[in-house]
């Protein structure tokens, strides 16, 4: 089990939010990203720029349709990964799901398919900090 503080954007008093960090790989390549543990979200969201940092292809990836919500009508592609969560042992080789979006105007988020599925997430908002660990 590993704790995370709820942290904020840009010292934004509203941003306060449980931002993971993460490193997600690709082949060779590797990213570290801080992604937004949303337990209202149905799917991992990944943006444009991340996917293209991994070195994925947008046309080699299954298409998913558009998604919904505040991102209504973008493009969206499935894009397996590796994940591991620094600090946090029993991570390696946990392949997560995202839905790689056609757009870089939203943070990744980690939601219900598959993240929530592989973690457990408990929130002490009130004290600004969440656990995260794997069964």
């Amino acid at each position: 089990m590993a704790r995370f503080p709820f942290t904020m954007l840009d010292k934004q008093p509203g941003s306060l939010m449980p931002r993971l960090p993460l490193e997600i790989s690709l082949g060779f390549r590797s990213v570290e990203v801080p992604g937004i543990v949303d337990t209202g979200a149905a799917l991992n969201v990944l943006p444009f720029h991340v996917g293209m940092a991994l070195g994925a292809s947008w046309d080699n990836q299954e298409r998913l349709g558009p998604l919904g919500g505040i991102q209504a009508g973008v493009e969206a592609r499935a894009l397996r990964v590796s994940a591991k969560i620094p600090g946090l042992a029993e991570t390696d080789d946990v392949t997560l799901v995202f839905a790689w979006v056609g757009s870089d105007n939203m943070s990744v988020l980690l939601g219900q398919t598959n993240f929530l599925m592989e973690f457990n997430v408990c929130f002490y908002r009130s004290r600004n900090y969440f656990e995260v660990w794997r069964d």
